[in-house]
């Protein structure tokens, strides 16, 4: 239940990110860089940054 929120949690942000084009980026707070679409992707029920190569509980991104 837990992977399949977090999997629509996901879901919806990278429908965000594109629903908002190009004037919406997205930031990853642990290393800083501004991206057009989030780093993450579900692994083993939880986020993995390919930037940092690291899994997260939560998704290290933010939209700005």
């Amino acid at each position: 239940m837990k992977t399949t929120i977090l999997r629509a949690a996901l879901i919806l942000l990278l429908l965000a990110s594109t629903a908002f084009g190009a004037s919406q980026k997205i930031t990853c707070r642990v290393t800083g860089k501004t991206m057009d679409k989030c780093c993450c992707e579900m692994k083993d029920g939880k986020f993995y940054c390919k930037l940092t190569k690291k899994t997260y509980e939560q998704c290290c991104c933010d939209m700005k």
